[in-house]
């Protein structure tokens, strides 16, 4: 063993430094990388910090007040926070500060909160996230004040609703001479529609065309933007520009446009691949991220925006949150904005788990929702209140396998079809097998009490196929079977009884697949769309007892419309139909008799103008009903008046071409008999015009014809008389 004398003093101590210009091979990761990896990154606490804005700016004496002012503010959000107020040279606030939460959920909902918090009279809170600092871009360096805009006149642009004939307007999208062109008719019974003024126009639109809500403006979409035309002229109204432009929406009321236009590129910048326009002034209000909605760079689905009935709010599903491993949950909420603020209601999502689908109510603000069911949980459907988020009612159904909502326009009632199954196998690809079969139910919710919200039920024999609501009316029309035999089968809602009663059967037809109700009910039709057959029935329930009043047929038509007062239907066999249909439309009264048959090249599209409403009072409406069979008379004389304006048209037109026909016959006889000597010459003197020459060499022949073949027995010689019956 060797000893060490610890108290030797003079022993020299070695060096571990490195000598003069050494270099290191190995560098700090590879040496201390799992010290390295603790440091802090920015990008662990941009997500959990946010800015809070409008804080008073105050001197360097009453720092310490205000921070035990905002330190109570914020423990009320979450006592688990840490925040830092700078401040200037001189030791006082700039006005906003930085407020760190634990993890990014609790920093989105203290933002939520903070955003619009009024601490005093003159200082409200404006609270952001640090991470959507990134988002902000920097002034344009050119950007000058907006210089104002010359005002258009445009005319009257309801100048359309004053035909004293009340005709309505449709628009049609085809192809003439090649070219791609867009044509505004006027609608006239019993002749073939006439194009208004010089509204056809070749390239009036780079790909469709639409109308506003109200009828007011026609829509066409180019590769810089929207335009609006109106006016008896259709003259240029108003111009939005949004580069690639594909797809438009307009609220109820058509005071806000909503416009699409795809990013480049599936990682693109889409910031503001969702614009919303104030129509009447042309500004952008808002734009939003397709990808910060949805997690997706692909639209879902169109319109994207929701609209309730008065404009007050607009909503879509809230975007699908991730797991751990990053995979995307289901949708779990909707988001409903504010169309006066342009941000989210109460700063929240409403939260709803599974979220299938939602329907705003067309008359009051209730959101309808579908929330599917799972394993061992039912699905739930519901009736949401705006903005207090009060359920009015809910139905909670075992084992639905599919589900469809629709509202009466009247916003009275709420159908809910539900498909049932008994048990469900999941195979090894991914798809279901229901043992047992389905079951087809009707749900429907009546808000007609305004104290309570009742729910009946209708169990249907057959499978379901559709479903029509009358507008404003007590009916509604179901469609059960399959493709070779699908019945039509109308209900009645009696506020007396616990369901609604039958109202009739009637005969089953194949392949019908779609109801239409008449805008003002009454009638309907029930279509037979991308078939073979083309049926269109046409049916009476004014009464009561719903008749079958007629059946049309066009083969392999797509679509069908009726007009904004309910006198006509149209059917269209459009682009994108069933494959070798004739392209065209046909227009039918509301009884279902043909008035216009037209084909057309390269038939796109097909939209009646719509009216805007007119809500008469209940003293006009009991007015107008009783003096009906008056004003009955006049229409009917002015129909036959019209009846005999198109009979002396036709008159006068074939004496025009009657007139021209004997002038051209003048020329040539007048002609003929100048030349008459010339040709007398030529055929030694022999005159071929003249007509007792023609009659000499006439040889009259007659020529026995047997009226009848009958064969009888004649009596020869030696034979008696009586030969008996043949």
């Amino acid at each position: 063993m060797v000893e060490v004398d610890l108290n030797k003093e003079n022993e020299e101590e070695p060096c571990f430094d490195d000598p003069p210009n050494f270099e290191d091979e190995v560098d700090d990761e590879d040496l201390v990388g799992d010290v390295l990896r603790q440091r802090p990154y920015i990008n662990e606490y941009e997500n959990n910090s946010i800015l809070v804005f409008g804080l008073p700016a105050v001197g360097q004496e009453r720092v310490g007040k205000l921070k035990n002012v905002l330190k109570k503010i914020f423990d009320g959000v979450n006592s688990a926070n840490t925040f830092e107020v700078p401040v200037d040279e001189a030791g006082g606030t700039r006005g906003v500060c930085f407020v760190e939460w634990p993890d990014k959920t609790t920093a989105e909902y203290a933002c939520t909160v903070l955003d619009g918090y009024k601490l005093d009279k003159n200082h409200t809170f404006q609270a952001i996230l640090f991470s959507n600092l990134d988002k902000f871009n920097a002034p344009d360096e050119g950007w000058a004040t907006p210089t104002p805009q010359p005002y258009t006149d445009i005319g009257d642009p309801w100048s359309w609703m004053h035909n004293n004939r009340c005709r309505d307007q449709f628009a049609i999208q085809y192809d003439k001479g090649g070219c791609p062109t867009v044509a505004v008719m006027w609608n006239i019974k019993g002749h073939d529609p006439e194009v208004v003024g010089d509204a056809e126009r070749p390239s009036w639109t780079e790909s469709v065309f639409r109308w506003t809500p109200h009828g007011t403006y026609m829509t066409t979409l180019h590769a810089r933007g929207v335009l609006l035309w109106g006016g008896d002229k259709f003259q240029r109204h108003r111009r939005f520009a949004h580069d690639n432009v594909q797809l438009v929406d307009f609220s109820p009321n058509e005071n806000f446009l909503v416009t699409y236009a795809p990013c480049n590129g599936r990682w693109g910048e889409d910031e503001e691949c969702l614009r919303i326009w104030d129509v009447f002034t042309g500004e952008q209000l808002k734009a939003f991220s397709l990808y910060a909605l949805t997690n997706r760079d692909q639209l879902p689905c169109w319109p994207f925006f929701s609209w309730s009935h008065d404009e007050k709010y607009f909503a879509c599903a809230k975007a699908p949150e991730k797991d751990r491993l990053e995979k995307e949950k289901k949708v779990n909420g909707v988001s409903i904005y504010e169309s006066s603020t342009m941000e989210l209601l109460n700063r929240r999502s409403i939260i709803i788990d599974n979220l299938k689908n939602f329907l705003w109510n067309p008359a009051r603000n209730i959101l309808a929702y579908y929330s599917e069911g799972e394993e061992n949980t039912p699905a739930e459907f519901g009736l949401l209140e705006v903005p207090s988020g009060l359920k009015l009612r809910t139905a909670r159904i075992y084992n639905v396998a599919e589900a469809q909502m629709w509202w009466q326009e009247s916003g009275m009632r709420l159908a809910i079809h539900t498909q049932r199954y008994q048990k469900k196998v999941m195979k090894e690809n991914g798809d279901v097998k229901y043992i047992g079969g389905t079951t087809c139910h009707i749900e429907i919710f009546d808000l007609s009490d305004k104290k309570d919200v009742s729910q009946m039920t209708i169990a249907l024999k057959e499978p379901f196929v559709s479903l029509g609501w009358e507008p404003h009316g007590d009916k509604l029309c179901v469609l059960t079977g399959n493709a070779a035999k699908c019945q039509p089968l109308v209900y009645r809602m009696d506020p007396t009884k616990h369901a609604p009663v039958p109202m009739s059967k009637l005969d089953p037809v194949p392949q019908l697949n779609s109801v239409e109700w008449a805008p003002a009910g009454g009638w309907l039709a029930v279509l037979a769309r991308l078939s073979t057959g083309g049926n269109i029935v046409f049916v009476d329930a004014s009464g009561t007892e719903a008749k079958r009043s007629n059946v049309a047929e066009h083969p392999g038509f797509n679509k069908g419309y009726w007009d904004p007062t309910g006198r006509y239907f149209v059917t269209c066999c459009t682009l994108g139909g069933r494959a070798g249909a004739d392209l065209g439309y046909r227009i039918y009264t509301f009884q279902g008799r043909e008035l216009v048959r037209k084909n057309l090249d390269r038939l796109l599209q097909f939209k009646w103008r719509p009216r805007p409403p007119v809500k008469l009072p209940e003293q006009k409406l009991k007015e107008i009903k009783k003096n009906l069979k008056t004003t009955s008379v006049k229409f009917d004389r002015e129909d036959n008046d019209e009846k005999v304006k198109a009979s002396q048209e036709v008159i006068d037109k074939r004496r025009k071409i009657m007139s021209a026909f004997d002038l051209v016959r003048n020329r040539n006889v007048d002609m003929l008999k100048s030349m008459r000597e010339k040709r007398m010459q030529l055929r030694d003197g022999i005159d071929t015009d003249d007509q007792s020459l023609k009659d000499q060499d006439l040889v009259e022949e007659k020529i026995t014809v047997a009226l009848s073949t009958q064969k009888t027995r004649t009596t020869s010689e030696g034979e008696g008389e009586d030969v008996g019956e043949d």
